[in-house]
């Protein structure tokens, strides 16, 4: 009899799944195989050029950023079209000169793919200097690379067969970390596109992880928490791992679904104990869900277990 008297204080608890978040480091991984540069006798022949390729290195540093500040458009951007800016200057040629010293070694680990992926946000105006770079320039840079690198090879006399092999090696890594750099430049501006902003607070080890503690993301009146939760996990991939639990949806009734194309990635908070977030002070799992509009000035709290 008590029992039937006794209110009902369970909270409807709504389910957490994300989906539509990009890899970045899967299809780094992809395109290596992709592209045949997990080829050994490939990758041999790059490196047996490398020596070559370093004897110039430095000098072509110099000279990519003369030619950068004597052509407008780039100019421009950098600010330099009066005169250079010599600290700046020295900023980017030491950029350059790691990405180069990295990328004639043959860099395939998931650490330089996170670089290239970070340079990518960089390029699109979220570095220190706030300088946003439009792709077809990085792309051009990475071409006049490769023409250098070819040109070069073929300088200093290398057998045919093997600079032939090399050079399509180096043409292959060099559009990889085109990819890579795109992919990041491409979720930077996806952070910064709609109207209206709302900012996600950080807590705990995601601060340390993130390097920062909050962070403005821009949305459309018709968002969901979702497309915004979509946005910021896609911008840190890292933080997922901390966050996340993933798993693997199949298609219902398709005989013919293939892992490449059809099944899906569904992410959901990890349980027992979890990650809170919590929108404007309350605890999505218990109010609205990842379905629910945002609107803006909303404020987002990711709290870690515990807390």
């Amino acid at each position: 009899m008590l029992e039937t008297l006794a209110p009902n204080t369970k909270l409807e608890e709504y389910p957490l799944e994300l989906t539509g978040l990009q890899d970045p480091i899967h299809m780094w991984h992809r395109l290596i195989a992709y592209l045949g540069l997990d080829d050994e006798q490939v990758i041999v022949a790059m490196r047996r050029t490398s020596e070559t390729l370093l004897r110039d290195a430095a000098e072509f540093v110099v000279g990519a950023y003369d030619y950068l500040a004597s052509f407008d458009e780039t100019a421009s951007i950098l600010g330099w079209e009066q005169e250079m800016d010599e600290e700046h200057l020295e900023e980017r040629r030491q950029f350059f000169a790691t990405w180069m010293a990295r990328a004639i070694g043959v860099d395939l680990s998931e650490e330089f793919a996170d670089y290239l992926f970070r340079a990518g946000i960089l390029h699109a105006g979220h570095g220190p200097r706030g300088i946003h770079t439009p792709p077809q320039w990085v792309m051009g840079a990475v071409s006049m690379v490769q023409a250098h690198f070819a040109e070069r090879i073929l300088h200093y006399g290398h057998d045919r067969e093997l600079a032939a092999q090399a050079i399509g090696g180096w043409n292959k890594y060099l559009m990889l970390q085109n990819y890579q750099m795109l992919a990041g430049y491409n979720v930077a501006t996806a952070l910064d596109e709609g109207p209206i902003t709302v900012t996600a607070k950080l807590y705990g080890k995601l601060q340390a992880i993130a390097g920062l503690e909050e962070q403005t993301i821009h949305a459309h009146n018709d968002d969901t928490l979702a497309d915004v939760l979509r946005k910021f996990f896609n911008y840190h991939p890292a933080l997922r791992e901390e966050f996340f639990e993933v798993k693997w949806r199949t298609p219902e009734d398709d005989v013919e679904a293939t892992w490449a194309t059809d099944f899906e990635k569904v992410y959901t908070p990890r349980q027992g104990p979890y990650w809170r977030i919590l929108l404007n002070g309350k605890e999505i799992r218990y109010h609205g869900g990842l379905e629910q509009p945002i609107h803006h000035g909303d404020m987002i709290a990711f709290f870690p277990p515990g807390r």
